[in-house]
């Protein structure tokens, strides 16, 4: 008999743990720089289990990044002050290296041919059609894919790639024209 105890076994903990662990690793580094070994161990499971839960290191990525690809908090509110929200969120969150960052894994992940038909679908259905649906009037869906261009170009300057111009030291600034390039596409129906 082994002295060894074992834990008693609870799949939907043991799923949320994988699910919590991807969320981190793929927010870290990116689809291609993840590691099914490295989730399993990060979440305290053996890798067979992850496979046996999401099928693929895909259908992992599909169940703990694509679901929170949105921007619903963003279209909260009216109209008229979209650009400021926007450009302020964008303009001023962080990553603190501990959480789940879906911008980021999505940023760190879309180069990579195994999921770019998922963000590319997740793009379209989950971000620019409700953008376009909440902007309604005419060429909502090319001015909400230019709005989606924007936040996320805007997000991988100043957070993945860290440039110097978009800093906190240039925060005020870049708010400001964040703000009224987003308004403009809000504000026009040409």
């Amino acid at each position: 008999m082994s002295s060894k105890s074992k834990r008693p076994r609870d799949a939907s903990a043991t799923r949320e743990a994988i699910l919590a662990a991807a969320q981190r690793v793929f927010t870290e580094k990116g689809f291609d720089g993840a590691g099914l070994r490295e989730i399993a161990t990060e979440a305290g499971v053996n890798a067979a289990l992850v496979n046996r839960y999401f099928t693929s290191k895909e259908g992992l990525f599909a169940e703990a990044v694509i679901p929170y690809m949105n921007l619903d908090s963003l279209l909260e509110g009216d109209c008229a002050t979209f650009g400021k929200r926007a450009a302020t969120y964008f303009c001023t969150k962080s990553y603190d290296g501990q959480h789940f960052d879906p911008t980021l894994a999505f940023l760190r992940s879309m180069g990579s041919p195994d999921v770019a038909p998922l963000l590319r679908v997740a793009a379209d259905t989950a971000v620019i059609a409700k953008i376009a649906r909440w902007l309604g009037g005419r060429n909502s869906k090319q001015r909400a894919a230019l709005i989606a261009a924007q936040l996320i170009g805007l997000d991988l300057m100043r957070r993945v790639l860290q440039t110097e111009a978009l800093s906190q030291a240039h925060q005020a600034k870049a708010i400001l024209y964040a703000t009224n390039s987003l308004q403009a596409l809000v504000d026009d129906e040409i």
